[in-house]
Formats: structure tokens, sequence, C-alpha cells
């Protein structure tokens, strides 16, 4: 399936520790990808926003952190829908995740017609103030992952 603009790229997390992931891969991928027409960057702190940009158009990428099970840096890439999404981390009673926000667009029918979902297993979520040392040494393959699978013709 083609990558329909706009194509909306999305980082979910905040910025601090490995959540902080999703961020800084928009912040690198807008270096390399942009200026792009038809390509948006968003960085986001949780699916109640997510759900804000789903309008039925386009095209969305979501990267996210993963919940630690072992294998930190390990980047996994999901078509929606997909069962192993339960993965991403679940919102709280304050907050929706991002797969609550995808399955509720979809459900709303604002979902767009491709959604592509990376994400990268942390290694803690504790408040430090940077990457870990794996995930940021992994980043770099998941950014050329996505910039490649993005190169939209000209």
């Amino acid at each position: 399936m083609k990558w329909r603009p706009p194509v909306r790229i999305v980082g979910v997390g905040s910025p601090l520790g490995d959540d902080a992931l999703g961020w800084e891969a928009i912040r690198k991928l807008q270096s390399e990808l942009s200026p792009q027409p038809g390509i948006e960057f968003y960085r986001l702190d949780g699916g109640q926003r997510l759900l804000d940009l789903m309008d039925g158009l386009g095209s969305l990428l979501v990267i996210d952190a993963l919940e630690p099970k072992g294998n930190p840096g390990g980047i996994l890439r999901f078509n929606w829908p997909d069962p192993r999404l339960e993965t991403l981390r679940p919102g709280s009673t304050h907050q929706m995740g991002p797969a609550e926000a995808l399955r509720l667009a979809s459900a709303i029918k604002t979902l767009p017609a491709r959604v592509v979902i990376y994400g990268m297993e942390a290694e803690r979520f504790d408040p430090q103030q940077e990457l870990s040392p794996r995930v940021r040494v992994c980043l770099p393959e998941l950014i050329e992952r996505i910039a490649k699978e993005l190169k939209i013709p000209d």
C-alpha cells in the first residue's frame, strides 16, 4: 500500500529517559526527510492527542518505546491492526495510550487507510535525563529503516 499524503509521522512519549525515543526519532527524521511536501511531524505525549490528529485522511506512522521484555533496542514494525500491538504501553486512568487511540479511531471511522507503528524496546522507564545506552546505540538503525520506508518518489 502506498503512503498517501498527508503522511503524519508521530513520536509518542515524553522528554525523559527511554520514553523520549519517539521524540528523538522525530527530531532526527525531520532533519533527514524535510522539507518534503505532504509529510508532517508531531511529538505527542499520549494517545488522546494522537486521536485528535486522525481525520481518516492520508497515512500515519507512529513511533513509540515498547515495554522492556529483555531485548533493549530491539525494533519491531507493525501494520495496524496487529495483535502484537499489546506490546505498546497501555494508557493509564489519566491518559489513553497509542493502541487505545488507534482502536477508538477505527471504531469511529477516523483511522487513516494506512497505519504503521515502529517500536523499540526500552531498557527502562525511570526518569533519567537521557536515553539508555542501548536504546541510543540502536536509534540510528530505527531512523534508517523509517527513512528508507518513507522515501516518497519525486
